[in-house]
């Protein structure tokens, strides 16, 4: 990441400049559930599920721990053990590609 220093000494970012920023592809299948809400699921990285009332509701629990869990693997130079290819839908899921940015 670029910054130039402040009169302060701290730095900040030029905004005209690029910034190297990781994004990793989060792929959910979201499908109804027995209870008439929503169940979600990461296909490529396991133990990552969700019930919700909405699927905006279980996506907001999903994203935040795909993230956090991506990140910890990151940071500690941990391969991300990826599922490819992503695991098969089953009837009556629909897939959400998410762009996870750290």
């Amino acid at each position: 990441m670029s910054s130039t220093p402040h009169h302060d000494g701290t730095s900040r970012h030029d905004p005209l400049k690029p910034v190297d920023v990781p994004v990793f592809s989060c792929v959910v299948y979201v499908s109804k559930n027995a209870a008439g809400g929503v169940h979600a699921r990461v296909a490529n990285l396991t133990e990552f599920e969700s019930d919700a009332a909405s699927e905006r509701e279980a996506l907001s629990k999903l994203v935040p721990a795909f993230k956090q869990r991506v990140a910890e693997l990151t940071a500690s130079k941990t391969p991300i053990p990826w599922i490819e290819p992503p695991l098969a839908m089953v009837d009556n899921e629909q897939v959400r590609l998410i762009p996870v940015h750290l």
